[in-house]
């Protein structure tokens, strides 16, 4: 199956028109819905067995105290924390128009795994996905994502506003009085995939004719400190020193024994391979399924 192709329906076009371009709101023909409904998404809830921190509400207040919507067990003797009491998560929906959010399924849902190991190997991307249960009116704060996202909406409908990129490489939080001028202003339906790219400032607001379940599927990117990382991983390849030089001349001797292969390291680094082997380390610094 191609996981790619059910999300933004024709990956060459994608990638050429749209990828690290600008925001773009997709109609795929088979979009992957069938990966969470609201009946399921609540049966996951009621099986009882979901745990924070792969779970979380918030309301317009901030975030939820844990304590309000897992109370302690005693199994076998044992005190567990953190367990999601499905009473107290509907209510505080119900009575507090709650928002559900759960992380990282990709660890721990079947069928998301699918989802996001397909498009891993598309993209050559950390895939990690998150759900939101929001109801409706409710607003989420204008932020950036570290990485490129694909927002797929399930159920409902959801108004989004994105806003430009960041205008230099060491970009900070964007100031939500003033996130710069709006380049997508739109209602995303159910089947529609929204691409947000790269730390471009966006806001959702689920629309007022019902709650709004969407799946964001982030694709991560390395940054500067893999590189750093690598680097000094890839300078160091190959290199042979005595520990405990005797005297001044070993010393010196193993110094520009140091020099030389540095020198000779450099003289053949590729940055396109610097670039591959941070992702990796910037992928298998993460949890993974």
């Amino acid at each position: 199956m191609d996981w790619l192709e059910r999300c933004v329906d024709d990956p060459e076009t994608f990638l050429r028109k749209h990828w690290r371009q600008g925001p773009v709101v997709l109609r795929p023909v088979d979009p992957p819905t069938e990966v969470l409904t609201v009946e399921s998404l609540f049966d996951l809830i009621d099986e009882g067995t979901l745990r924070d921190p792969y779970a979380g509400l918030f309301t317009v207040e901030g975030t939820v105290p844990q304590e309000e919507y897992c109370p302690p067990r005693v199994i076998a003797g044992r005190t567990l924390e953190g367990c999601l009491d499905p009473e107290r998560v509907r209510a505080l929906i119900r009575d507090r128009n709650a928002t559900l959010q759960l992380r990282y399924l990709n660890h721990w849902h079947p069928a998301v795994r699918a989802l996001t190991a397909g498009l891993s190997e598309s993209l050559g991307r950390l895939t990690e996905a998150f759900m939101f249960y929001s109801q409706p009116g409710r607003h989420g704060p204008v932020h950036r994502d570290e990485g490129d996202i694909l927002v797929i909406q399930l159920s409902g409908h959801k108004h989004w506003q994105v806003y430009g990129g960041p205008t230099e490489p060491s970009w900070q939080p964007v100031r939500e009085d003033n996130p710069g001028p709006c380049l997508l202003d739109t209602v995303v339906h159910p089947g529609e995939v929204l691409y947000v790219p790269n730390g471009y400032a966006h806001t959702a607001r689920a629309t007022e004719d019902g709650p709004s379940l969407h799946l964001t599927i982030a694709l991560r990117e390395a940054c500067a400190v893999h590189l750093r990382t690598q680097l000094r991983t890839l300078l160091a390849e190959g290199l042979e020193l005595p520990a405990r030089p005797r005297d001044e001349d070993d010393l010196l001797e193993a110094g520009a024994q140091l020099l030389d292969h540095l020198r000779t390291r450099i003289a053949t680094a590729d940055p396109a391979e610097l670039v591959s082997a941070a992702r990796r380390a910037a992928y298998s610094s993460r949890p993974t399924a």
